[in-house]
């Protein structure tokens, strides 16, 4: 089975939510983080050691039974199966050197001692699956049932080579009755692992079907509530709770923003508690009587997380209001761009550029489209409602909000670092 979404969407929360449910249901699951090994050659060993943890307080057959598969085990793997070979039935047989000899002379000999070769690694691996099969069945406790559950996470971030191999193994060594493999993936991640090992020419999408009986995709998530648990989780409702008068309402400014701005640029789990991360930062450096300007904060939050070049003609100054509304107009389109809460967004880009020849002229484009009778009515609405914001911010704060205050406060990480 494959639970299928990008990096960063909440798989390994939703794996482990899983684990727990199955086995509050005494159904035996284990969790193997991929990446965590990937310096392996081989990915057989650090998933037998993982049976083997499950079954540390088993009945003493059970332990017999895990022994005797992790020396199987040994045998199975790239150098050790071969090596055993050599030393029980072939005896100083080179296989290298042996494949050569068979090619340059086609010496029957070689060739036959080649698909004993051949034949005792398959009877060895029939035998480690007869012992894994064996093994889960002892390992079942009096108050447990089904089939034990085996996780696999991370595995789209580990080296192509052991990723695939990973794949291989579960396939041809673990496909015995009563273990499910469950494979938390970024499938497109995934094939494109599979296209660096086998080559640009090889189907990647059919490939993985081989290793996949059941596919599902996770859904993802933009709402208000993840962004309150973040908030929880950092501590932020309590500062916020600490702002005086009209401050007090810049929590729920800024959680309406950047659920907007998350859901108009299909903003990451991840990615979205970096930005409340980040958050928390500038607002260690912001007194409680201090202006925030949530609606600008989230924006520039969210453009400094996943579109590093406009942040950087932000800071710059090169980049206008209308550049950044044009960025989230390609990404969520033109209607969108019309709800209040872009209307929110777009006044406060507008009015803290500090270009004050660009805002004149932004100023006068939006005053056209608003008087202009042949233009779009929806457009003519909305042009005049920036204004108006737009209109407001300026005199409320005595000229504009200061960008940059709030992108030195962003970047402070970054200032002590150099």
């Amino acid at each position: 089975m494959a639970l299928d979404s990008p990096w960063g969407t909440g798989k390994t929360t939703l794996v482990k939510m899983l684990q727990a449910q199955l086995e509050a249901k005494q159904i035996r699951c284990i969790y193997f983080n991929a990446w965590s090994v990937d310096f392996s050659s081989d990915p057989l060993m650090a998933l037998v050691s993982k049976i083997d943890l499950l079954g540390k307080d088993a009945a003493p057959q059970a332990q017999m039974r895990m022994k005797k598969l992790k020396s199987i085990a040994t045998l199975v793997g790239k150098r050790g199966l071969i090596a055993a070979i050599k030393a029980s039935t072939l005896g100083a047989l080179d296989l290298e050197k042996e494949i050569e000899a068979a090619i340059a002379q086609g010496t029957g000999d070689a060739t036959s001692e080649l698909f004993d070769l051949v034949t005792k690694e398959g009877e060895c691996l029939n035998k480690f699956r007869e012992e894994l099969e064996a093994v889960v069945g002892e390992l079942r406790k009096d108050d447990e049932k089904g089939n034990l559950v085996f996780f696999i996470d991370e595995l789209d971030r580990c080296r192509p080579n052991f990723a695939i191999e990973l794949l291989e193994r579960i396939k041809h060594l673990f496909d015995v009755p009563n273990i499910v493999f469950v494979l938390s993936i970024d499938k497109s991640q995934l094939e494109v692992s599979t296209s660096s090992v086998y080559g640009t020419g090889i189907n990647a999408r059919e490939y993985l079907r081989r290793f996949i009986d059941l596919e599902f995709q996770v859904p993802q998530i933009f709402g208000r509530t993840f962004v309150k648990h973040l908030f929880l989780r950092f501590g932020l409702d309590t500062i916020f709770a600490q702002r005086v008068n009209e401050l007090r309402s810049d929590m729920s400014n800024f959680v309406e923003a950047f659920w907007f701005l998350a859901k108009a640029t299909q903003l990451s789990l991840r990615t979205q508690e970096n930005c409340i991360a980040r958050l928390a930062l500038v607002m260690e450096q912001t007194p409680a009587n201090y202006y925030l300007h949530p609606v600008l904060a989230a924006t520039l939050l969210v453009v400094r997380s996943i579109n590093s070049k406009l942040y950087s003609q932000i800071r710059s100054g090169v980049a206008s209001s209308e550049d950044v509304m044009d960025w989230l107009r390609s990404l969520a389109g033109q209607s969108a761009l019309r709800d209040r809460t872009a209307i929110a967004i777009e006044s406060y880009m507008s009015a803290a550029d500090p270009n004050e020849a660009r805002r004149a002229l932004r100023r006068q484009r939006l005053e056209a489209i608003a008087n202009n009778a042949a233009a779009d009515s929806g457009d003519r609405t909305h042009a005049a409602e920036v204004l108006q914001f737009t209109g407001y911010l300026t005199g409320q704060f005595n000229g504009a909000p200061r960008l940059d205050h709030l992108l030195n406060k962003m970047d402070l990480a970054e200032n002590l670092q150099t």
